[in-house]
């Protein structure tokens, strides 16, 4: 495989070379001291090694209230499964407005698929791991549509108001975060 069709990009991405590749506790373990290493404290272990493969799976790590930019595929479907923790997945229209939400955790939801075109995000209740299988191949900057109304990742100031809105709006976030 040449290095150009590996997953790159994020220093928190790692990627799977083994053709079987057994996950337990202590491979879990393992990521989270990946993630620990990370300025972000979050890993994406890319089970997949090629981005033109037409699956593609990932073992997340993030700790708790990551931001994670809403957004859409237009061309893809999404799956989460939760492997540790709790999140809260929520569903926008294209203004911004909450659709709906829930909370993703072993004990009650434990797995999402998301549509294509549907507008989603998460937040981290706890810190969480979570599976990840979206379609590939992966095509650059026309998987994802990003909104105005969400600050992008890079901008912490935003990001505080944007969490700030959301805990006013969202009935979860006040009874989970306490706020």
């Amino acid at each position: 495989m040449e290095d150009k069709y590996r997953p790159s990009g994020k220093d928190y991405l790692t990627v799977n070379d083994n053709k079987i590749l057994k996950i337990d506790r202590e491979y879990i373990k393992y990521l989270k001291l990946l993630a620990e290493k990370n300025s972000m404290r979050k890993c994406t272990m890319c089970l997949h090694n090629d981005i033109r493969e037409h699956v593609h799976e990932m073992i997340n790590v993030y700790p708790q209230e990551t931001y994670v930019s809403p957004h859409s595929h237009p061309l893809k479907t999404e799956t989460k499964i939760i492997i540790e923790g709790k999140m809260l997945i929520m569903l926008f229209d294209i203004r911004g407005e909450i659709l709906e939400e829930f909370i993703m955790e072993r004990e009650g939801f434990f797995s999402f698929r998301v549509d294509k075109g549907i507008i989603h995000t998460i937040i981290p209740l706890t810190d969480i791991v979570y599976y990840e299988i979206i379609s590939g191949p992966f095509v650059g900057k026309n998987d994802n549509v990003f909104y105005e109304w969400a600050p992008k990742p890079d901008n912490d100031t935003e990001i505080k108001k944007w969490m700030f809105s959301m805990k006013q709006k969202s009935k979860i976030l006040k009874e989970e975060l306490g706020e």
